[in-house]
C-alpha cells in the first residue's frame, strides 16, 4: 500500500502575505520543472532511437505561458515590535522613536477555517494574482552556438568507452566502426550533447548501442549497450 503524502502534512490557518505568494511561486516553478524533465528524456528517447533520430523528430515543450491565481483571504495587520537592546547593555531608544515592523498576515478561507472561527466568507478579501514566464537573459542562443567537439573526437570518445561497439581497427591502430553496421552521430544542440548510435537497419528488432557525449566535458554516458 503507498503512503499517504499528506500523512504528515498540518494545515495551518495564518502566514505572511509574502510566504503565501512565494508558496504559490514555488509550486508552479516545481511543476513546470516537472513538464522540462520529462521533455529531457523524451528527447533523450528520441536521439537513441534509430529511425526517429534521422528523421530530426523533436520532442514537444509545454510552458506555463501565464497562470492567474484568485485567492479568498482574510487579511490581517500585524505590528512588529523591534527587540530591546537593554539585554545587550545599550541604552534603549524612546520607544517611540523606534520603527514599528507592520506585516499582512493571509488566512486562507477555506472549509476548516470557516469552521473553526465561525467565519463568514464574504467579509474575505480576494486577491488576484498573476505568474508570466520571463525568459532568461542569453549572451546568445544556444541552437547557434557551433559544437565545441568535432565528430571524430565524438567518434573517439564513443569507440573508447565501455559500450559494446562493433569495431575494427585502422591501419594505424585507431578503432573505427564496422562497416556492416550503421553508425549514426548526431548532435542535440539544444542539449549541447551528442548522440552516437551503432544498428543494424535490417535488422529492427535488434538493440542499437548508444552513448550520450558531453560536448562541454567530453564525457560519456552509455544509454544502451
Amino acid at each position: 500500500m503507498a503512503d499517504n503524502p499528506l500523512a504528515n502534512v498540518v494545515e495551518v490557518f495564518s502566514a505572511p502575505i509574502e510566504g503565501v505568494i512565494v508558496a504559490l511561486g514555488k509550486g508552479i516553478a516545481e511543476a513546470q520543472t516537472a513538464l522540462d524533465q520529462n521533455s529531457l528524456k523524451t528527447q533523450e528517447a528520441i536521439d537513441a532511437d534509430p529511425v526517429l533520430s534521422r528523421q530530426g523528430v523533436q520532442a514537444t515543450w509545454y510552458q506555463f505561458p501565464r497562470v492567474d491565481l484568485r485567492l479568498k483571504l482574510a487579511l490581517t495587520v500585524v505590528e512588529e515590535q523591534p527587540a530591546s537592546s537593554a539585554a545587550k547593555g545599550i541604552t534603549a531608544a524612546p520607544l517611540a522613536s523606534l520603527a514599528v515592523a507592520r506585516r499582512l498576515i493571509a488566512q486562507p478561507v477555506s472549509a476548516a477555517y470557516q469552521n473553526h472561527f465561525n467565519y463568514d466568507a464574504q467579509a474575505s478579501s480576494e486577491i488576484t494574482l498573476s505568474i508570466v514566464p520571463v525568459p532568461p537573459p542569453r549572451s546568445a542562443d544556444q541552437s547557434t552556438i557551433p559544437p565545441r567537439l568535432t565528430p571524430e573526437q565524438v567518434q573517439t570518445a564513443a569507440l573508447n568507452s565501455p559500450a559494446n561497439f562493433a569495431t575494427t581497427t585502422d591501419s594505424g591502430g585507431n578503432k573505427i566502426p564496422v562497416t556492416n553496421l550503421r553508425f549514426d552521430i548526431n548532435f542535440n544542440a539544444a542539449a549541447r550533447t551528442w548522440f552516437v548510435l551503432q544498428y543494424d537497419p535490417l535488422n529492427p528488432a535488434a538493440q542499437a548501442v548508444v552513448v550520450a557525449v558531453d560536448d562541454v566535458t567530453g564525457l560519456v554516458r552509455v544509454i544502451s549497450t
